[in-house]
Order: C-alpha cells, then structure tokens, then sequence
C-alpha cells in the first residue's frame, strides 16, 4: 500500500536548528528523560539536568566511555552501558549519583535500551549468543543484579516495552548508518523496519514501512513514536490506530536519538537538546552550559611512534629519519639525543627524506591546508617550501635523487614526477592508469627514473626515463609482472623482479586471486651496450690495466674528487640484453643495492601454504641478499618485514613488527642494534591536532572519492555546517562522531572513519565455556554445549573434551570454590581465567553429589557458535530433502568465505542440488571464484576399469539446481555474489534484499594521530553500462523475510522457503552426470 495512504494531514513542525548563545554547549548526545530530570552523554561522561537544562550534575567521570542513560521508570535510577575494564557492560547508578553497580560481566558487548515499565528490568541488546550476523538478542536483568534472561530468539536490536509490558515495540536489525559508518539516507536493503512483537502470544504486527530506516522506537502512552528519513532527513513519526502520522519535518539535521516520558519526548538535533511535547506538537531548544574538567582536552606528552609512518637513515647511517604522529624525528644510533625537527601542533608533516650528502631532510607540510615540499637543515631550520603541483591533491615522496638536485614524488592523480630543488621546476615523468599501485627509483646521477606501470592486462611494466632528454622507454615487453627496479652502485645494472604466473593475483578485488602463489624471478638489465653479463664465467688471470678507462661509459670515477661520468643508457636494444639470476623463484618485495653491490630484499611466505596454532595464516618474513660473486642467495636476517639503506649502502635501518625498528652494517652476518625510539614523543596540542584531522578528512574526500564532481554534493558547504561543531568536541572519540556525521552526507557506503589515540582500558578479560548457561531455579544450568563440529583444530570447546565429566542439563554449582547462586552473575565468577585452568564443581542432572572437573576458559565463542549454526543448516537442509541437497555458507567474500566455500562446497558434490547461504555476508572482495565454480558445466565422464565410481570433469561440480539465500545484513563483496549469481543464471534468489555497498574502498593514509579513513575511490558498473547496486542493493527472485515468530519456535523461513524451491526444481530436473558408463566397445578401435 502506498505510504500516502498511511499519512494523516498534520502539522509539520520545522527542527531546524536556532541561533545558539556563546555559553551553549553541543555535542550533547543521548538524551533520555523522567519525570522531572533529563539526562545526556557530553564527552563520554553521563550528566543530568533539570527540564529547563539547568540544575546540570555530573553524574560520571571516567575516562572510559558512559554512554546509553536510560532512566528507570520510576526516575530514581539511571542504566547506562561503560567500558570499564575495557569491555562495554550494563551498570546502574542513582540519579543523585554514587558508585555505579556493574549487572553485566559478558566480554561481549551489552548496549541499554531501557526498562521494562511492568516488570521494573533493564533491557540491554547483546550479541553474546548471536551465531553470525551483525544484530543481537533482548535481554533483561533486574537492576539489583543477578542473571539476565533473554527476552525472545527473534533478532533485535533495540526495542522499547509497553507499559503493561505486554508490547515490544523493537527494531530487528542495524542500519547501513553506525559506528563508523558514515551513510545517511541509505536506500539499500538495510532500512530497518519497526515490528510490534506481543511476547506471550507470539505474534507481530509491521509498523508501516517503505524503503527507509525506521529507528528509535517509544512508547507515548498508547501510541508508537519513532524516528525514520523516509522524508530524506530524520523526523518523528507516530503510529495510533493503525495511522501513520509525520509529526516534524526538518532538511538540515538528523534528529539523532530520542526518549519519552509522559507527553515529552526529548531528541539530540544538531549538537543540541530539544524537547517535545507530544500534546500540543510545540517544541523547544534547551539551553545547557557546562564548562567540565575533560582530561583529553589538556596538552600532554605522547609517544609519537604508535602513529610512526615512515624511517630513514641518514647518508652515512648516524642517524635515522623518523616520520611519526605529524612531526619528524631524527635519532641518534650511538651518541647524542633525539631531536623533534618540526615541533609543529596541528600540521602534519611526514614522508621525511634525508639527503644524500646528509646535510638536509624534505618533508611534505599540509600547514596552511595545502601540501608543499619543506626543505630544512637537518636540525630542522627551514631552508624553503616548494609547490608541489596542484594544491587539491594528495602527495607522497619516492626519493632523494643521488645527486641531491631533485626529488621524485607521486600525486593521488597517479602522476610520477620530479621537483628541481633550485627553481621548483616539475617534471611529470609519467601517469599511471588505475589505482592498483607502483614504484620509482632513481640513477646515482639523478637523470634516470626507472619505475613500474600498470597495462591494459593489470600486468606491470618497467620503464626508463631520461629527465635531461624527456626520453621514455618500455623495458619489459607486457608478458611478465615485472616490479621492484633497483639501479646497481656502480651504472651497470638495473635489477628487478619479474613474474610469469602473476596474472591470476593481478587484480585484488578477485576472489580467485586467494591463496594463489606468487613467484617472482629476479632479473639483471645490461644498460649499456658494451656491457657484461654480471653471470659471464669467471678465471683468475693477470689483467692488465687500461690507464686510459676513466669509466665514461658506465659512469666511474672521472677524476680524483670522486665525480663519476652521467650515467649511459643505451636503449637499442635493452629488452635484449636482460639476465636472469640464479635465484628462485619466490614471493620477493622491496629489492635494493648495497654499497658491496650485493642485492637485498625482503622474501615473504607464499600465501596458503600453512595455518599456524594461532589459526592464521604463516606470515613470515626474511632479509636476503643475492651475492654477486658467489651467484647464490643468502640469508641475512629472519622476521625482517622492510628495509631500507642509507645513502652510502653501507647501513640498514630494519623494520619488524609492531614499529620495532633495528639498525645493521652491510655485511656477511650483520648484527642488529636497536633504534631507540623511546624519546619519539611530542607534546600534543589535542585542540589543534583534532582541528588538522577535521580539515585532512574533508580533503581526503575532496582528493579520493571517485566522482571529482561528489555526485554535485556542495561539499564547501558541508565543511560550513559542520566546523563549527568541532569547539564543542571534547574527546577523540567525539571527533570520530562528528566526522562520520560530515561523511554521511555523501550518502555512500564503505565511507568511514575511526580509530586514532582515543582512550584505552587495559582489559580485563572475561572466560567463557562456550555454552548456554541458564539460570534455573538456584540452579546455573549447562543448557547447550558447543563442540566445535568436525575438522576445526584451531577452535577449543572447554566443555566438549572427551572426559570432561560435564553434559548438557548438569549444573555448575561453584567455580574455583566461590558458590553461586541467583543472585550472582555466572560470568562475574569468570574474571580474568581466559587461558588459565579453572576448576568447576558439577552436579550432575537429577543428583545432589557434585564433582570437580578443570577446564580453561576461552576469550570468545564466535566461531564456535557460528560452526554450530552453519552445521546445523547443512543438516536440516539434508534432512528436508532427503539428502538430495547441500548447503554452503559464506561469512563473507574474503578468506574466511574462500574457506568456509572450499572446505563446504567440495565435500557435497555428491549432492543433486545445492543451497548458498549469503546472508549476513561481510563482503571483502568479488567472488568471481564461486560464481565459476557454481557455473561449471559438465564437460566428461571417467570409467576405471576396477571400481564403481564414475568420474567427472570438473571434478568438482553440482549440475543441479542451485538458489542463494540473502538478507539486508549481506553487503559490498555480498552485494557482488548475488549480482553475478543471478546475472550469470545460477539459480534464483530468496529472502531479503541486500546491503547496496558498492563503491569500493582501500585504505587511505593514516590520518596524523593513526586514525582510519577509507574513502570510497572506485565504483562497479554493469555489463550494460549502468551504474547499479549502490545504495540499491540486489533483490530478491523470491521475497521472504526471517519470520521473527518461526524464529521464536526455532525455526528459520528464509532456509525453509530455499528447501522448498529447490526441491520443486527438482521435480522436474533431469540429471546431466552419468551415473553408469556407456556399454563397452566391441570392436578394436571403438
């Protein structure tokens, strides 16, 4: 039914937001009222006031986040979720304020929602006991502690109870906009209805609702009020009578969370308080003033390196070069102090250089909000600052040229260029063509760039640029990956890597490009003419010397002050005139010529190749060194992750994990020191740097979202409205809010933002039994154990060992001798045991006795559940067809769901018939790889003489029927399967339509406290040359929504409608795969 046929005529009230006074503040969030009180989140503390805004009190004061107040029916208490002990809990405190009282202990996080008016209970959202996905579950816990109980199986993510508590008004899943997030007006398949669910009887009724985001559900009196931005900005709507109603209307700001009491609704709009009187529709700003003690607000020292972005050394290796948290560093190796060059509060400056003769660092400077090349003294006395170019984009520095006269550098436009350092002239060398990466390096004379680029077929090429000339030359021939050049010391050479099975992992966003292997062969370039072979055979004979040779050619020594000759290139005929090295082939990165003209670089393990204990991938890492006379290769150092030389090639500044950076001689077995980083730290202006990251992540959509025209958003105006906001921010975290807000107005998904030097709680970890514990009576009872299915080695299951001496339906009576019972939270007793020996007294099901057992408790149960539930779909999917059909589930299109669709996928081709399983799908990358395999078509039979099997070609294969289950929580890489699986004619689509995600992502540079910030840089397209998907989403063949009552009984709709299409299909399919072979050939050469 239309949604005008819903809408009573009323009148709109306009939420715009008013002239606020000097002494205002916003940044209010949260808001929620009682009957005489109002409470509010300002700078992660909880404070109250009275209805005027005056009377304010503080309430908290930690420097862990308080957040979500509610108020308890009878305004004498306040519920609110905290961090405390660094993990997110439901706490309770008297709005005269006190000591907060912790109800929740679960690692997992608990989010208030409210209470329960009838049964006085608090309500929290959890996802404590979710199997995947990105909602929860309802609980309620009294608010004089104990256990909580959940308050249905249907998912939710929050909800507000009628005052009978009979009704639960509640919204089952997310929004596309939250956390870090930023996507308002999302049109996708994540826009949330409202559903009223009567818990006793089991029955729901659908709030009207159209393609949009229905949030915030409350109770006025006997009508539902919400907030929903199905006008395009969020507003009140109320529901009465099976009406529905528009109650405001506003076009500039999100009204962003509300609550009731009585007649009053109270709503954060634009940073401020306002309030709503339901009766007569008149609403009213409040004016709140408070000027509180905010420890982040004070400049305080910091250690720089937890931001660190770059390392040097200097010419001869005394020093090294630090880039880190917006300043540059130099350090000394052995005697003197560190130095802060820059010492400079709300600019960033990084990509530090130091040239080569040692007397001079450059450093890119956004002061001024544009990005120009600084030239210092290497005590950090400004020399000049040079532009850079085009003052709207984003820069990045390659290298010092030799010779010390120019320096090569890349812009976010793909250009390669040089800037002469006397008059600032730029040469642009060269521009890439896609955004999938490349390298540059220069000659010892400065005139030579050798670097890689990208062609049509992804494959890289290497090619060489003469600056004095404007000479441009291909050196490989497009049939190879080539990457990593690297001239020689000495003008001899040019060395690089080049692979030949490339081709399937050029492309990233390809899901076939997982666990493929990666060798590269490494090559030497003859550059001139006359040259040799560095692998021509070798004899010891007597020579004797040329007085004549001064080395013109190749650049040696031309006289006594140690010049050396232009380097000579000759490019007749160069392709010809490459050697391989006697090296293997293997997975190699970062190469680099040392001054004993030996080649180094870092060798890494092929990816797929082993899962550690850890159940990671191997990871692993080593220095190595081609030795040119032994023509072998070397290992130099293990775990080495990145290198780099000083300028002389005779120092290594090492960099291993976690910023652990070390420094060595070049030699046969170098040893290692330490690079002591310990005085990196600078004293932060948190009011500046907060302004300078404000100002970078707007530029950082200017320069990096994918349409230069930001689909004809103003984005000037964007930065007017929101600026002002940010003297109202009082702690990183706030900062973090407010850009999201900024970066919604995109209107995009994948836009988000986070991280940075926020507060952190040293955790306290929680251990967990992986089980459903309910409380029975006195009783903590065993209700579900969690064996981890079959095949995962790397998941423990405390309870499912055999021997354990523990079943389901036994109860766990006292834990490390502490006796528990209704009034103890189970999980309280489970503080700080992850990893450690426990021991549980058991009394087992229907006895008095009990008995110790020891156990070790684990920090999470997410897989464990997740196998449980993944398990148990494929079972019942074989029980319904009578084992004609499979299933697979997908967590996502990365390597989880590369492994989770190998390992699921192969062991059920014996099936007729299969079931994907996209629902709550992560996304990552584009699952080319499964929609090939689920569209493989029979191609032959294969008949041993012994044996009953017949073969098939693919061997892998399911020629029958095939549907895919998706849902509003399937996004990006989830919006892409079930695109193509429909597109390709795989099969049809059940459930709900997906996320809408398709403008991609890759990181951004760090912002300059270590903050995250990915901007959405390039968009998919169809075959038909539209652009699709986005904030669209896919749609579903056959639409059916994840009945929360079925659920409730334990059932799943969305499963049970694919079973049944299925086996319809198979009605009347006819199978294509030969069970029997044909009859044998009775004539030779049949």
């Amino acid at each position: 039914m239309a949604l005008k046929t819903w809408l009573k005529s009323a009148l709109l009230l306009s939420l715009s937001l008013p002239f606020t006074s000097q002494a205002d503040t916003l940044l209010l969030q949260q808001p929620a009222i009682s009957k005489d009180r109002i409470a509010f989140v300002y700078a992660g503390d909880i404070y109250t006031a009275n209805k005027q805004g005056g009377d304010v009190l503080r309430l908290t004061s930690h420097a862990a986040t308080e957040e979500a107040p509610h108020f308890s029916p009878d305004g004498k208490m306040i519920a609110f979720t905290a961090s405390y002990e660094g993990n997110s809990d439901v706490y309770v405190i008297p709005t005269t304020g006190g000591q907060p009282k912790r109800l929740t202990w679960h690692p997992g996080r608990d989010t208030v929602v409210g209470w329960n008016p009838k049964t006085k209970d608090i309500s929290f959202m959890s996802a404590r006991e979710m199997a995947s996905g990105r909602s929860g579950h309802l609980y309620q816990i009294s608010p004089e502690g104990g256990f909580p109980e959940k308050v249905m199986e249907a998912l939710a993510f929050e909800g507000d109870f009628s005052k009978n508590g009979k009704k639960l008004a509640y919204r089952p899943y997310r929004t596309a906009h939250i956390g870090s997030s930023g996507w308002r007006n999302h049109r996708g398949g994540s826009t949330p209805p409202i559903w009223i669910m009567d818990i006793a009887k089991n029955t729901y009724e659908e709030v009207p609702h159209v393609n949009a985001s229905d949030t915030n559900p409350m109770w006025v009196g006997k009508d539902l009020y919400f907030l929903s931005d199905r006008d395009n900005t969020r507003n009140f709507y109320k529901y009465s009578d099976n009406q529905l109603t528009q109650v405001t209307k506003n076009n500039k700001w999100d009204v962003m969370s509300a609550d009731a009491y009585g007649t009053d609704i109270i709503y954060s709009m634009g940073g401020a308080l306002h309030i709503l009187n339901s009766k007569n529709g008149k609403s009213k700003q409040l004016s709140i003033s408070i000027n509180p003690d905010l420890p982040q607000l004070r400049p305080q020292w910091k250690d720089a390196m937890s931001a660190f972005t770059r390392g040097e050394l200097s010419a001869t290796g005394k020093r090294a070069l630090i880039s880190a948290r917006g300043d540059i560093y130099t350090i000394p190796l052995e005697d003197g102090s560190t130095r802060n060059l820059t010492k400079t509060p709300g600019v960033n400056e990084r990509d530090a250089l130091w040239s080569p003769k040692g007397d001079q660092v450059a450093y890119i400077s956004d002061k001024g909000g544009v990005q120009k090349l600084v030239i210092a003294d290497q005590f950090g006395k400004v020399e000049k600052t040079l532009s850079l170019g085009n003052h709207t984009a984003d820069f990045g520095l390659f290298q010092w040229s030799p010779d010390g006269k120019r320096i090569l550098y890349y812009d976010s436009a793909l250009a390669i260029m040089t800037i002469n350092l006397d008059d600032g002239e730029i040469v642009t060398i060269d521009r890439n063509i896609n955004m999938l990466g490349y390298e540059a390096t220069m000659s010892f004379d400065g005139d030579w760039v050798a670097y890689t680029k990208s062609g049509e077929n992804y494959m890289w090429d290497i090619y060489l640029y003469q600056i004095s000339t404007q000479t441009r030359a291909k050196l490989t021939d497009g049939l190879s990956h080539s990457a990593m050049p690297a001239f020689s010391r000495d003008g001899k050479y040019l060395y690089f890597a080049s692979s030949t099975n490339a081709g399937p992992t050029s492309f990233f966003l390809d899901l076939s490009t997982q666990e493929r292997p990666q060798r590269y062969g490494l090559y030497a370039a003859v550059l001139q003419a006359d040259g040799k072979s560095p692998l021509l055979p070798r004899t010891d004979e007597e020579e004797a010397e040329d007085k004549k040779d001064n080395g013109k050619k190749n650049g040696k020594k031309k006289n006594s002050d140690n010049e050396k000759e232009p380097l000579n290139i000759d490019l007749e005929g160069i392709s010809q005139r490459i050697v391989a090295l006697p090296a293997a082939e293997r997975l190699y990165s970062n190469l680099l010529v040392a001054e004993d003209n030996n080649l180094y670089f870092i060798e890494r393990s092929q990816p797929g190749i082993s899962v550690e204990t850890s159940g990671r991938p191997l990871n692993s890492s080593s220095l190595r060194r081609f030795n040119l006379k032994k023509r072998t290769v070397e290992n130099v150092l293990n775990r080495v992750r990145n290198f780099t030389l000083s300028a002389d090639g005779e120092s290594m500044l090492l960099g291993y994990s976690g910023n652990s950076l070390k420094v060595a001689d070049v030699g046969r077995k170098p040893e290692t020191e330490n690079l002591n980083t310990s005085d990196v730290r600078a004293l932060i202006d948190p009011k500046l740097e907060w302004a300078q990251i404000f100002d970078e992540a707007w530029r950082n959509e200017r320069d990096y979202f994918y349409d230069p025209n930001m689909h004809g958003l103003d984005w000037d105006k964007v930065y007017k409205q929101y600026r002002p906001l940010l003297d109202h921010v009082g702690r990183r975290e706030d900062l973090n809010w407010l850009l999201v807000q900024m970066i919604s107005e995109m209107q995009v998904g994948h836009n988000r933002l986070g991280g940075g030097d926020r507060h952190s709680e040293k955790r306290i970890r929680v251990g967990l039994l992986g089980a459903d514990i309910r409380l029975q009576k006195d009783d903590y009872v065993v209700e579900k154990i969690y064996t981890g299915e079959s095949w995962n080695p790397f998941i423990k299951a405390p309870l499912a060992a055999p021997g354990i001496g523990i079943a389901e339906g036994d109860a766990i009576v006292a834990v490390n001798g502490q006796t528990l019972n209704k009034s103890t939270n189970f999980f309280s007793a489970f503080v700080n045991t992850v990893g450690k020996q426990v021991t549980l007294t058991v009394k087992k099901q229907g006895e008095s006795e009990t008995k110790d057992i020891v156990v070790e408790p684990i920090a999470s149960e997410n897989s464990l559940r997740n196998w449980h539930w993944v398990e148990s779909n494929r079972k019942k999917v074989e029980e319904l067809s009578d084992g004609q059909i499979g299933y697979v589930y997908l967590p996502n299109t990365a390597s989880g769901g590369f492994t989770y669709f190998n390992r699921m996928f192969f062991a059920q081709t014996d099936k007729k018939a299969m079931i994907v399983d996209d629902r709550r799908n992560g996304g990552g990358q584009a699952a080319n790889y499964i929609t090939d395999v689920l569209s493989r078509e029979y191609l032959a039979g294969w008949k041993y003489r012994s044996g009953t099997q017949i073969l098939s070609t693919p061997a892998g294969g399911v020629y029958g029927p095939k549907v895919m289950l998706i849902d509003q929580d399937a996004g990006s890489g989830g919006d892409f399967l079930p695109y193509s699986f429909k597109r390709m004619g795989i099969g049809k689509l059940i459930g709900k339509t997906t996320w809408g995600g398709l403008i991609g992502i890759s990181a951004n540079r760090s912002l300059m406290d270590g903050g995250g910030h990915t901007v959405p840089h390039f968009r998919f397209f169809t075959p038909d040359h539209e652009w699709r998907i986005e904030n669209e989403g896919v749609a579903p063949d056959i639409d059916v929504v994840l009945d929360p009552t079925k659920v409730n009984q334990g059932q799943d709709s969305q499963l049970e409608a694919a079973v049944n299409e299925v086996l319809e299909q198979l009605k009347s399919y006819k199978p294509i795969r030969h069970e029997t072979p044909p009859a044998f050939p009775t004539k030779l050469g049949g």
